[in-house]
């Protein structure tokens, strides 16, 4: 099975990593349908030399190229499934419309190329952001209604997918990232006068996250579009006060609230039925 992932960064690497570990542990892996045959893209070429030294096979892409003049095109168009994830940045789309809408472009773009046109399976890593925060319990069929830059891209982005795509792809929302170099105790030590002291946290762990699409490729999940976080949802201040004394950092510090607001709290349940996925990590407490 041939598997071109878009974006080989945090996420990226790590899982093709583990999707060509299994293909050199699959006798026959090269005749065999569940065996992968990997390639991941990226754009710089530092990234490029590292994933080479990593033993991936790893080529130049940036988003807004053409994949029918690249170089590689008979590699990166020949697929049975495509995972993209190329995240545009929150601080690159902040307030800046004009930037979201070449995103979206761009991204649909590549979908046409390396899917629609040549009928290959997809997965699109999007984002919790397309739901609104003023919702309390998200699951999947929670109307989506973004209110950052990031998310609305996202959402025109899944708009497009299931219009072209809707039985032959699979978008997976993805809560705040934890991980490798990912540490929930960075993110708000030491920070002053912060709001949304009760709202509730949405994480995933990587790894949870790899394990999900490696049961979406292998059960041939198709035709949906899923969510992921972890199953407990401890407060902010409670989590990152305590997140940030394990690593023995400032703590944050809240501002107090006369109306506690919980906040979107994003049930996955649906989505781990639907995969058979146990999670490693199903609490924040549990990914440090």
């Amino acid at each position: 099975m041939n598997v071109s992932i878009f974006g080989g960064g945090w996420l990226g690497q790590p899982l093709a990593t583990t999707l060509s570990v299994k293909m050199s542990k699959t006798p026959n892996s090269t005749k065999n349908q569940n065996g992968y045959h990997v390639r991941v893209t990226a754009r710089s070429e530092q990234t490029i030399i590292t994933l080479k030294e990593d033993g991936l096979n790893a080529y130049p892409f940036s988003l807004g190229e053409s994949l029918f003049t690249h170089k590689d095109a008979a590699e990166l168009l020949n697929n049975d499934v495509v995972i993209i994830n190329i995240p545009p940045g929150r601080k690159h789309l902040a307030d800046n419309p004009q930037a979201s809408q070449q995103f979206v472009a761009d991204m649909c773009m590549l979908i046409t190329q390396v899917s629609i046109n040549q009928s290959a399976k997809l997965i699109f890593i999007s984002t919790s952001a397309v739901y609104s925060d003023a919702l309390e319990d998200v699951t999947e069929q929670s109307e989506v209604a973004p209110t950052t830059e990031s998310g609305r891209a996202h959402q025109a982005i899944e708009a497009f997918i299931l219009q072209h795509l809707k039985q032959s792809a699979c978008i997976l929302r993805l809560a705040g990232l934890v991980g490798p170099a990912r540490h929930p105790g960075k993110f708000l030590a030491g920070r002053q006068h912060l709001s949304g002291a009760s709202q509730v946290v949405n994480l995933i762990h990587q790894q949870d996250v790899i394990s999900a699409i490696e049961k979406i490729i292998g059960g041939h999940v198709w035709g949906e579009t899923l969510h992921l976080a972890a199953q407990a949802h401890p407060s902010r201040q409670e989590y990152y006060t305590w997140a940030a004394n394990k690593l023995g950092l400032p703590a944050p510090h809240f501002v107090s609230e006369t109306k506690p607001k919980l906040g979107k709290r994003i049930d996955a349940s649906y989505s781990l039925q639907r995969l058979s996925l146990t999670l490693e990590y199903p609490s924040p407490y549990d990914m440090l």
